[in-house]
């Protein structure tokens, strides 16, 4: 029982480590909220993304993932 919650516990893990890195190219929330913002700002993200990563760079981690969060909540919203 504790090694199959164990189990599931390390494959949650991996499967949002994994989506990260499928959706933004990194794994650490700063750049991957540099990411996000570049991609939804009316600057081309070739432009945008080193000035949004320059924003990100000051930033609590804690406080990138809730950045995060927040856009990817904003978006369901948006869509329903």
């Amino acid at each position: 029982m504790i090694r199959a919650l164990i189990m599931t516990l390390v494959l949650l893990v991996v499967l949002c480590v994994g989506g990260l890195y499928a959706a933004y190219g990194q794994i650490e929330p700063c750049r991957a909220l540099a990411v996000e913002r570049a991609r939804t700002s009316v600057v081309p993200t070739g432009l945008a993304e080193p000035f949004t990563r320059m924003d990100t760079s000051q930033m609590a981690s804690t406080e990138c993932a809730r950045g995060l969060l927040e856009s990817w909540w904003g978006r369901i919203r948006r869509a329903l």
